[in-house]
């Protein structure tokens, strides 16, 4: 059955198929997500092949990786932006849609200058991780340069999820577009040494995230701007609001520590399990990461989608349509990354070949390949249905079920068996780590069909009520 979709006031409502809703929406996340991929892919590549072994692009990608477990606390905060502004777009009370995005922009900046005191610090979590002197000084060289601006990184990801909430994807995949181009441009001319620049190599990766970031941010701002959705949205409602502020905390919190447990552990699995194996054994998980990458970023995308649709049917008091939109979303993911790790299988030896000419990586990355393979259904899974269940304000629960299983089994159990199990290699620890993969997808696939989520009572009340500033209703805390 066809549903009408409400577009903005005064326009007319277009009748769309679920599926054409689901990809309009979709599709310019997903090509964001895919212009991520690829931004991450050829910085990968380019180090790779900028000489001096495979200490820089493993550097890179382990403090890449740890970078992003940093800042993940402010970015799941920052994703339920889309969770408030969608279920206040669904209730057509709009101008709480550009007041929400402000409580985000108030709580990156100050989350960003939070982070900066301990960027001195951070080379001894490299040191006691065993690694080289030389591996970790690159590693703490990159992580420093790409914490220190997060700002643009954060501030980004608020206007992006406004952007998303009140149906207006193909701004941000313009701003993702001209910030991966920047990106590309600036990290060829850095790490390479060219446009008069010096060969930088990792510092010049970092630099070129930074530019990439900062334009894509420039870009995110100017189109939230535009005098349409500024007026609309009240975008240039630009104060803070205490109890606005408080319901982002107390749903994103929750959703942050969840990106946190589960972006940190991934890092601590790159870093510290594979560790024990040598930098040769990290350089092959670095690169097949990053063809699983390729798998799971766009899923990411359809999983955003997701969320703004089952917090904009939410708001409208249609909780089966939700559930149709996550289940359509589930459809799409799985049917993508059931291809890949097809591909992952069979051009195993390829796909790492491209990377390097090492005997020994290509032997292992290979065999990681047949894990990621396995993993990418389940991934899925985990992907759609906790964006599902984001989009309710159900993410207290799914953020503890992730910590205790990431950690338990992916860290301490992959650490253990690493060490006791020298001579099953790699594999001993992605055992373990895929194993993972399946039980909290059908978790979550559980969690999401049980429709606990159902009785989450919407966050927002309507701005138009007396005392706008302050009108608050019991915001959800993510308990079924």
């Amino acid at each position: 059955m066809a549903d009408r979709l409400d577009s903005s006031p005064g326009f007319p409502q277009p009748v769309r198929t679920p599926i054409i809703e689901l990809l309009l929406l979709a599709g310019p996340t997903v090509a964001q997500m895919g212009s991520y991929t690829l931004m991450q892919f050829l910085d990968t590549w380019m180090l790779a092949h900028v000489g001096g072994g495979v200490n820089a692009p493993t550097a890179a990608a382990n403090s890449g990786m740890f970078a992003f477990s940093i800042i993940s606390l402010g970015m799941g905060v920052l994703w339920v932006v889309n969770t408030l502004a969608s279920q206040s777009f669904g209730r057509k009370d709009y101008a709480a849609c550009g007041r929400y995005l402000w409580q985000g922009t108030w709580f990156a900046v100050a989350f960003a200058v939070l982070l900066l005191p301990g960027l001195p610090w951070v080379s001894v979590a490299f040191v006691r991780f065993g690694h080289e002197p030389e591996l970790v000084r690159l590693e703490t060289l990159y992580l420093q340069i790409v914490v220190g601006f997060s700002v643009f990184k954060l501030v980004g990801t608020a206007f992006s999820q406004f952007l998303l909430a009140v149906d207006h994807p193909q701004y941000v995949l313009l701003a993702t577009l001209i910030g991966v181009g920047a990106n590309v441009i600036a990290a060829w001319a850095m790490i390479f040494g060219h446009l008069g620049f010096a060969q930088m190599g990792v510092a010049g990766s970092a630099w070129g995230q930074n530019v990439g970031v900062f334009f894509e941010m420039t870009a995110l701002i100017a189109f939230a701007c535009l005098p349409g959705i500024r007026r609309m949205y009240h975008v240039g409602d630009w104060k803070p609001r205490w109890r606005m502020l408080l319901t982002l905390l107390r749903i994103g919190i929750p959703s942050g520590v969840q990106i946190v447990a589960d972006v940190l552990a991934w890092s601590m699995f790159g870093m510290w399990v594979m560790g024990v194996f040598g930098t040769k054994v990290m350089a092959a998980n670095t690169f097949m990461f990053r063809y699983m990458v390729v798998s799971f970023m766009p899923a990411f995308g359809i999983g955003t989608s997701v969320t703004a649709l089952v917090g904009r049917y939410l708001g409208r008091g249609e909780p089966a349509v939700a559930r149709q939109r996550a289940n359509l979303g589930f459809a799409l993911a799985a049917a993508y990354m059931l291809t890949c790790g097809l591909l992952f299988f069979l051009g195993r030896n390829v796909l790492i070949g491209l990377f390097t000419r090492d005997a020994q990586i290509q032997r292992t990355g290979a065999t990681l390949l047949m894990f990621a393979a396995v993993y990418q259904f389940f991934d899925a899974m985990y992907i759609i249905y906790n964006g599902a269940l984001r989009g309710a304000g159900d993410t207290f629960i799914p953020a503890l079920a992730t910590a205790l299983l990431c950690w338990g089994i992916t860290v301490f159990a992959g650490h253990a068996v690493a060490v006791s199990h020298t001579e099953w290699g790699a594999a001993g620890p992605w055992t373990l780590a895929t194993g993972y993969g399946i039980i909290l997808g059908v978790f979550m696939l559980i969690r999401f069909q049980r429709g606990k989520w159902k009785a989450i009572p919407t966050s927002v009340s309507r701005s138009q009520e007396p005392s706008a500033t302050f009108a608050w209703r019991k915001p959800c805390d993510g308990r079924a």
